[in-house]
C-alpha cells in the first residue's frame, strides 16, 4: 500500500461539458489549485491555461484528457493523492 504525501482536491473542478470555453475554464481552475500547492512546485502548469481548440479529430477535451492523464502520472511518481 503507497504511503501519500499529500492529498489535493481537484476532481470537483473537472467539467463534463465538451466545449472548449468549459474546458479550457476549467483546466484553468485547475492550475490555480496546482500553483497554489508546493507539492506540485515542479509540473509546469502553462499548457493547462492554453488548450488547443483542436480540429473534427481531436477536440479540446481530448486535449484535456491527455493533460489530465499527465497529471495523474506526475501525482503518483510524487505520491499525492488527487481526490
Amino acid at each position: 500500500m503507497t504511503n501519500w504525501r499529500a492529498r489535493v482536491k481537484l476532481t470537483h473542478l473537472f467539467t463534463e461539458d465538451e466545449d472548449f470555453e468549459a474546458v479550457q475554464k476549467s483546466m484553468n481552475e485547475i492550475a490555480d489549485v496546482i500553483e497554489a500547492s508546493h507539492y506540485f512546485n515542479k509540473f509546469d502548469t502553462t499548457i493547462f491555461r492554453n488548450i488547443p481548440d483542436g480540429d473534427s479529430f481531436f477536440g479540446p477535451v481530448d486535449y484535456a484528457n491527455k493533460l489530465i492523464n499527465w497529471l495523474y502520472d506526475y501525482a503518483d511518481e510524487h505520491k499525492i493523492w488527487i481526490e
